[in-house]
């Protein structure tokens, strides 16, 4: 087939479309019904960079099921266009009867003026692919919600105008996000199977059932920003959280930092995955990633073992090397904050080798090894510094990032219907049963003696220790959990707002004036 320079052009439009839609279908097939416009945004603005360390495995699928599809079905429009643009010349005087005889038939259904426009024109075949990608992810909330600001002032208290207290004894903290735990996990427990969930329930503390996820937090950074900084991360957060002064977003790790916290960040994939490592450094912490913790170890995995997710170290090198840094810490008498997420039991899940790995011959089976492998882990973990005694002077925190992908675990459920997992060990009362990501740091500075008496809200969020009879918690949640509220206007005139500069972080005072800055 001869290709002109038009061709060409056509070519290109129609695998731009036909890969629009089979991207649409990866997505969804890969990470399930529930993927918001504001993670596709996300993965757009880091680009490559953020995700090359993700397994083998999902370049393979994208480069099998989008690329490779789309330049296929384009090469078969344009041949069949072509076919058929050559069928419509025949002259009438030809002797092919067959032909003459349906030609008018098929000129007259499919290339009459307007259909041929709407249907062979590869512009207008653009536009359709990309108008049915923007409706499967939600993108027209963003231009449908107006700001909410003015209704709703009370919703967000600003974390950089709070005085905190500096308590003469201060408590540790480890916040341990478990990728992708949620209560569900129960449900792989089948033919007589030990619940995965049994090791994590065994660690000392008291569980939260009620844990729904805020507004777009449905992948690992977004989870994070969501309850250490106690705002959502919409789009005008998530693509300025590397350029945003902390006066602006002022998380947890910001308010230890005034305290003189030892903050110290650990992951297991190099740091660079989904910008965990600057935004973590930005805002206090010391980054130990797969490159620190192999280099320290010096790591080789053996050729019989499966990789670690996306090349990085298994849960047990990450909590050996954690665990190691912890007890020096904790001797060298410093507080700490150790905030620590894993990745054994990201999709396609991994296995360190200190497990004894059961049957793993479907996907179901594999997801149920790969829990109950780092759930053992991570109980010995708690296990060994508890033994120490360093548990009685720290403050435990263990959550799931986000929900689980995929239908092996539910979900193809509805949201409102499944629970993150929490749980943390302090002994004051929680009194309710019901929490989301922006209540995780208010929750753990009051757990650590840190958030004042006369308010219990950080952010967007209200501590699990608040009295009902000071706060009504249920219309506070039901407006936070809400996008149309919470919309990229509301933040982007939340977050122009900044008060002046300071140093000794305690509240300017009510006479202070506020800074319009233009982002």
């Amino acid at each position: 087939m001869n290709l002109t320079k038009k061709d060409i052009v056509s070519l290109l439009i129609l695998f731009l479309s036909f890969f629009i839609i089979t991207l649409t279908f990866w997505i969804t097939k890969t990470f399930g019904k529930n993927v918001y416009y504001v993670e596709i945004l996300y993965n757009i603005h880091i680009g490559y960079e953020g995700f090359k360390n993700s397994p083998n495995k999902y370049k393979i699928e994208f480069a099998l099921y989008t690329f490779l599809p789309a330049i296929i079905l384009a090469f078969i429009a344009l041949l069949f266009n072509k076919k058929l643009n050559i069928l419509l010349k025949i002259n009438e005087e030809q002797k092919n009867l067959w032909i003459n005889k349906y030609k008018n038939f098929i000129k007259k259904i499919f290339f009459n003026k307007f259909l041929k426009i709407s249907l062979f024109n590869s512009y207008i075949l653009l536009f359709y692919c990309s108008l049915f990608f923007v409706l499967q992810f939600g993108f027209f909330e963003y231009f449908e919600k107006s700001a909410r600001y003015e209704d709703y002032p009370n919703l967000y208290k600003n974390p950089y105008t709070i005085k905190y207290n500096e308590p003469k004894k201060k408590k540790n903290l480890i916040l341990f996000y478990v990728e992708s735990l949620e209560y569900n996990i129960s449900k792989l427990s089948n033919n007589n199977k030990s619940d995965p969930l049994k090791p994590f329930n065994e660690i000392k503390g008291k569980n939260v059932y009620d844990f729904k996820h805020a507004p777009s937090t449905n992948f690992s950074i977004a989870g994070v920003v969501a309850s250490q900084c106690s705002v959502p991360f919409v789009v005008v957060v998530n693509t300025n959280m590397e350029k945003l002064p902390k006066e602006k977003l002022y998380c947890l790790s910001d308010v230890l930092a005034k305290q003189n916290y030892e903050q110290v960040f650990y992951i297991s994939v190099d740091q660079q995955f989904q910008s965990f490592g600057p935004f973590k450094e930005r805002h206090g912490f010391k980054v130990n990633d797969a490159n620190v913790i192999k280099k320290d170890f010096r790591t080789i995995e053996k050729p019989s073992n499966k990789m670690a997710w996306g090349g990085g170290v298994y849960d047990s090198t990450l909590l050996n090397h954690a665990k190691k840094e912890i007890i020096k810490t904790y001797n060298s008498g410093k507080n700490f904050n150790f905030t620590i997420i894993n990745t054994d039991t990201h999709h396609p899940f991994g296995y360190s080798p200190e497990c004894i790995i059961g049957d793993i011959s479907s996907e179901s089976l594999q997801a149920y090894e790969a829990y109950k492998c780092s759930g053992t882990l991570i109980k010995k973990f708690f296990d060994d510094l508890d033994s120490l005694g360093i548990l009685d002077e720290t403050l435990v925190v263990i959550l799931g990032d986000h929900l689980a992908f995929r239908d092996l675990i539910g979900s193809l459920s509805k949201e409102d219907e499944r629970n993150i997992y929490f749980k943390t060990n302090s002994n004051k009362k929680i009194n309710r049963d019901k929490i989301n990501h922006f209540d995780i740091a208010p929750t753990i500075l009051d757990g650590l003696g840190i958030l004042p008496k006369n308010n219990k809200q950080f952010g967007f969020g209200v501590s699990l220790f608040e009295d009902k009879k000071n706060f009504d918690y249920d219309q506070h949640y039901n407006l936070v959990m809400r996008p149309d509220i919470l919309s990229n206007f509301y933040m982007r005139r939340l977050l122009k707002f900044v008060p002046p500069a300071r140093t000794d972080g305690q509240d300017p005072g009510p006479n202070a004036t506020m800074i319009l800055t233009i982002d």
